[in-house]
């Protein structure tokens, strides 16, 4: 008996001294359409779910993405920082409009993904995905239900 509450009390510890970024949680989700595409999103719309995004996950599926939405337009910057899949990113105005795209390389922090342009919402999938499905800059996101920042 002493020793399995030793053995609980250890595996406690262990768990409460990983980082909090290394859970996944789970994320509200939208549905959304880009182009003739149907896509689910993962939301990121509050400090810490930005700032988290896709960390240390390995794997994407092809209709599957991470919206990250921002409390109002402006100049926006991204970087991979323990971003284990390379992935896209898309950055939207404040009507969803696409304003470009970049091509990001994983688990690195030397380079960053600025916006031309001030944007309001990010968009990140797995690389290529713009290209292959021809989403062509101007095209709009149209999603399921109206979605915002929280602070």
């Amino acid at each position: 008996m002493l020793l399995r509450l030793f053995v609980f009390f250890i595996l406690f510890v262990f768990e409460s001294c990983q980082p909090a970024d290394s859970y996944p949680t789970q994320m509200e989700t939208v549905f959304a359409s880009l182009g003739d595409k149907a896509i689910r999103l993962e939301v990121a719309n509050n400090p810490s779910t930005r700032a988290v995004g896709l960390m240390h996950r390995t794997e994407m599926s092809d209709d599957q993405g991470m919206l990250f939405v921002f409390p109002r337009s402006e100049p926006l910057s991204f970087w991979m920082k323990n971003t284990l899949i390379p992935l896209s990113l898309g950055y939207f105005d404040g009507e969803l409009k696409l304003l470009e795209t970049h091509d990001m390389k994983p688990n690195q922090t030397n380079e960053v993904y600025n916006s031309q342009k001030p944007a309001k919402y990010a968009l990140e999938v797995n690389v290529g995905w713009f290209k292959k499905n021809k989403i062509a800059i101007g095209t709009y996101l149209i999603l399921d239900r109206k979605i915002s920042a929280r602070d």
